[in-house]
């Protein structure tokens, strides 16, 4: 009998474990939409609806990846001195499953070069693999030295305290995705993403300019 027992177990352990993410995830992306439905209802916010343009899609630019996913709940309203949109998207996963993502972007206008902060999980949405070692790949024009400036800094550090997410600083903005996170407090996990905003322009600005190209010889 007792090997029956024990086989059942092991047939039995990653139903009973993927259950158990399912639900933990479950539970954490309703306690992210009664954040957000907070925060909806202080002066400034409002809550975002499908119109006939369709769901916000602030995100695409970022991480075009997530257009594959539906549309949850999102806010947007003030934020310091930015505009920020907070949502909720969120896809199936075989026939029972959902993952659901986070979605923090700020309104920036003309922030600065391109730098994208890749984790493991969002370097693979776009066939990249880095070494297990390190939590981020740095994306930028003048990469080797951004590297160095990126993990010199304490923005790693930062970062890993919000969850470590994956982060994308364009000219239009800056936007930061998790897979759906424990958030135990919206406004000071906001507070902490919003601070790093001016620190990620002022890293992406450091890099250095392209070379220009040499005048080809005119004989």
């Amino acid at each position: 009998m007792f090997p029956w027992i024990m086989w059942s177990v092991v047939l039995l352990a990653p139903f009973v474990v993927g259950g158990t993410l399912a639900f933990r995830t479950a539970r954490r992306a309703v306690k992210a939409d009664r954040a957000m439905r907070v925060l909806a209802e202080r002066p400034g916010w409002r809550r975002l609806v499908p119109d006939g343009d369709g769901p916000w899609a602030g995100y695409a630019g970022h991480f075009p990846w997530l257009l594959r996913t539906r549309y949850g709940t999102a806010v947007a309203g003030p934020l310091g001195e930015h505009p920020v949109t907070v949502a909720r998207l969120w896809e199936p996963v075989g026939r029972r499953d959902m993952r659901h993502w986070l979605v923090v972007c700020f309104d920036v206008a003309d922030s600065g070069p391109m730098l994208r902060l890749e984790r493991h999980w969002s370097a693979a949405e776009l066939d990249l693999r880095f070494s297990g070692e390190i939590p981020y790949l740095v994306m930028s024009d003048d990469r080797a030295a951004m590297t160095e400036r990126f993990y010199a800094s304490d923005l790693p550090r930062r970062l890993t305290r919000c969850a470590a997410p994956a982060v994308s600083h364009a000219r239009f903005g800056v936007c930061f995705a998790f897979p759906m996170p424990d958030v135990a407090d919206m406004d000071a996990l906001l507070d902490e993403l919003a601070a790093m905003v001016p620190d990620l322009a002022a890293l992406a600005r450091s890099a250095a300019p392209a070379a220009p190209e040499k005048p080809q010889d005119a004989s």
